[in-house]
């Protein structure tokens, strides 16, 4: 695959926080995929190149949450 299709939801976040989805052993870029105040719940389609080992890498810049990531598709 190329570049797959996911919807990320983040819930139970402790702060204010922006996430970022980007290809495996790429840099990480300055743009966010999502955004969230402390304890809400937020879901956003992402499509996103594929990187290393057929991966992609999740960052949350503040306090801790939980990220669940559901394959939709992918382009080959």
């Amino acid at each position: 695959a190329k570049a797959g299709v996911l919807n990320v939801t983040v819930t139970g976040g402790t702060a204010a926080s922006p996430l970022t989805v980007w290809p495996a052993g790429g840099a990480k870029p300055t743009a966010s995929n999502l955004n969230w105040a402390a304890g809400q719940t937020v879901p956003n389609l992402v499509v996103v190149k594929v990187g290393t080992g057929g991966s992609v890498s999740i960052f949350n810049n503040s306090g801790t949450a939980h990220v669940i990531a559901d394959v939709v598709g992918w382009y080959g």
